[in-house]
């Protein structure tokens, strides 16, 4: 996978900084946004189900299934919206590390993906988050995924930027 180089500019909105896709083989994005937040105050709004709904734009409801919510080896339900159907997600967080890593694998009959997130403070009042996505599709969606591919990108980079707003506009009104 070529990258460009891990520079992030604080006034520039989540970017795309490597993409690869061959085949049949899987997407495998990388994002990453600067936010002007200390790493705890990024944890705490990004490991809190409540502001699924402020960030994500098609997030529908979050329902745990079993374990703690957030903790190695739990599993939870997410409902999203695209484009008008409604689609159903089994999660299962595998591994974490408070307050810098996550990640989980998502199942769905669309296909599965591993969704790695990183977090690094740059200073004391800045945080780095990486995020990295490996979709893997079946069925029809293999041959979707050719065309949508472009759309799954734009949704998250937008994510990411609603997050980064959310943070800082929580800080500053605090």
């Amino acid at each position: 996978m070529n990258e460009r180089p891990a520079r992030c500019n604080p006034n520039r909105p989540a970017r795309i900084i490597a993409m690869a896709r061959s085949g049949s083989e899987p997407v495998k994005l990388k994002f990453e946004i600067e936010i002007e937040a200390a790493i705890d105050d990024v944890w705490a709004a990004f490991d809190n189900p409540e502001n699924l709904e402020r960030w994500v734009r098609s997030f529908r409801s979050f329902t745990p299934l079993s374990g703690e919510p957030g903790q190695p080896g739990s599993t939870a339900e997410f409902v999203f919206e695209e484009k008008g159907r409604v689609v159903r997600t089994r999660a299962t967080v595998t591994e974490r590390r408070q307050p810098d890593f996550l990640a989980s694998t998502y199942e769905a009959p669309q296909g599965s993906s591993l969704v790695v997130h990183h977090f690094e403070p740059v200073d004391d009042a800045r945080t780095r988050w990486t995020s990295w996505w490996n979709f893997t599709f079946s069925g029809m969606m293999k041959y979707l995924s050719l065309f949508t591919a472009s759309g799954i990108r734009r949704r998250i980079e937008g994510d990411m930027q609603r997050f980064k707003l959310m943070v800082e506009s929580d800080l500053s009104e605090a």
